[in-house]
């Protein structure tokens, strides 16, 4: 499934960090949160760019990276979603006019530690050039599991631009397991380069920050969300908690 492997670059999450409260999913196949509507909470592929970013502590991988965080129009026919899969690979998946996907590399993305990962597409015109972070340190990656990794790879074949539906947690027989905190999408490639400086704090919503899911107030099971606009998440049978356990990225 793999080509010959790469050596992947990491960097260590910062500790001793208050970063509030978590989301806790507890590896449940009947366990989503998402939010329906006729106003796109995030349009991916604008003309500035794309960033989405969160922290994640995995207790364990889904066998697909359907699961994670992602957006799907009406029909459920043009999607994306981003996080990581069996062994540790992080990917952006997306399904437009074809299914394409960037990969890195097995174990760029460890169980039961904190780890900060970001997909960055920096746009010139029609089309837009990938970008996969683990702790803020750029990783190798492969275009549908086919020729060498790299560090970039350019988006072909079609592109999603626009959803009516964001959500996490389950896709089909793939869902998330363990804590996800400080979730930012933004409509701008907040990151170039080889590596960049992790955040030492919480994320502030910007002009900038199309949707931003940082729980606060006392543990439970409501999901805000900030950014273009505000309101909470739908949570499946509240199987989703908020909680504060793990609230430090150690």
């Amino acid at each position: 499934m793999f080509a010959a492997r790469q050596q992947f670059n990491y960097q260590s999450a910062p500790s001793g960090t208050i970063w509030g409260n978590n989301m806790f999913f507890p590896t449940n196949s009947n366990q989503f949160i998402s939010k329906a509507g006729t106003t796109n909470l995030v349009t991916w592929k604008a003309t500035t760019g794309f960033t989405i970013e969160y922290w994640g502590y995995w207790t364990q991988f889904g066998n697909t990276i359907n699961g994670g965080p992602g957006n799907q129009d009406g029909a459920g026919t043009n999607y994306w979603s981003f996080g990581p899969k069996t062994g540790g690979s992080l990917e952006f998946y997306y399904w437009g006019s074809g299914q394409q996907y960037f990969t890195t590399n097995i174990s760029a993305v460890p169980l039961n530690t904190w780890t900060n990962v970001c997909a960055v597409f920096t746009t010139s015109g029609s089309t837009a050039t990938a970008s996969l972070y683990v702790n803020g340190v750029r990783q190798q990656i492969q275009w549908n599991n086919t020729g060498t990794y790299t560090d970039t790879k350019s988006v072909t074949n079609g592109i999603v631009s626009t959803g009516t539906v964001f959500g996490m947690g389950k896709y089909g027989g793939s869902y998330i397991g363990g804590y996800i905190n400080n979730l930012r999408v933004s409509n701008v490639n907040r990151y170039s380069g080889a590596s960049y400086t992790l955040a030492t704090s919480s994320f502030v919503s910007d002009a900038n920050t199309q949707i931003l899911i940082e729980p606060t107030g006392s543990p439970g099971t409501t999901i805000p969300y900030t950014g273009a606009v505000s309101g909470n998440m739908t949570n499946a049978s509240n199987l989703v908690t908020v909680t504060t356990t793990r609230a430090d990225h150690t």
